[in-house]
């Protein structure tokens, strides 16, 4: 009778022991991976953006974004873009009245720079809940084909601070949004006898509001 039960005793020993082992190992398995670098695009400012008249946009931007964890709940962003013409409102295609333009050009640069606080005690960076300082920098010019010396010149500098999240899913796939509140700055600069016939803006400073949108592939 006693051999009986310590037989039980030791069989329900080997069976907890057994079950504890298979939850350790289920856990190391399905562990959320340690991931430190993204890669990004946002499709969607090729129809327009940067530098817009009202809603119109001028140019478009065509943006890829690279991201890497910097301690445990940071990571940092940078940005680098080609300003060309808008897939919206190809400004490249379109003809003005005027004899002296046959047609235009766009061409122009863009970089920013972002440095995401991930503030979830529970996900380590570069994963949910973000707060981040932003600042970009863009450059464009929209030239006379047929005469170089004829342009618009256009400059963008944006100093934001951003509340966003990202999302990692377990394959890898990532998704950014944010938004947040700035400072911008405008400037236009009219070269050229018939530059004038695109009035796209004036000098201006005002307040900003970025939308940010990106998805790409983290590891």
């Amino acid at each position: 009778m006693k051999t009986s039960k310590y037989l039980l005793i030791v069989g329900l020993l080997l069976l907890l022991t057994g079950s504890v082992g298979l939850a350790q190992g289920g856990t190391s398995t399905t562990s959320a991976k340690d991931y430190k670098f993204t890669v990004k695009i946002n499709p969607l400012a090729a129809l327009g953006g940067p530098f817009w008249v009202l809603v119109v946009p001028v140019t478009g931007e065509y943006k890829a974004m690279f991201e890497a964890k910097v301690a445990k709940q940071m990571s940092f962003q940078l940005g680098v873009s080609y300003i060309g013409p808008s897939v919206l409102l190809n400004l490249d295609k379109i003809a003005t009245d005027s004899s002296d333009i046959a047609g235009l050009h766009t061409s122009g640069f863009k970089v920013s720079g972002m440095l995401k606080y991930f503030l979830s005690r529970d996900l380590p960076a570069p994963k949910g809940f973000y707060l981040a300082p932003q600042v970009s920098y863009a450059k464009a010019k929209i030239a006379d084909k047929n005469n170089s010396a004829n342009y618009v010149g256009a400059q963008k500098l944006c100093v934001n601070a951003c509340i966003g999240y990202q999302l990692i899913t377990s394959g890898g796939f990532c998704l950014d949004i944010f938004t947040g509140m700035g400072f911008v700055s405008r400037k236009w600069d009219y070269q050229g006898k018939t530059s004038t016939d695109l009035d796209l803006g004036k000098n201006r400073n005002g307040v900003n509001i970025p939308l940010g949108f990106s998805f790409g592939y983290a590891f």
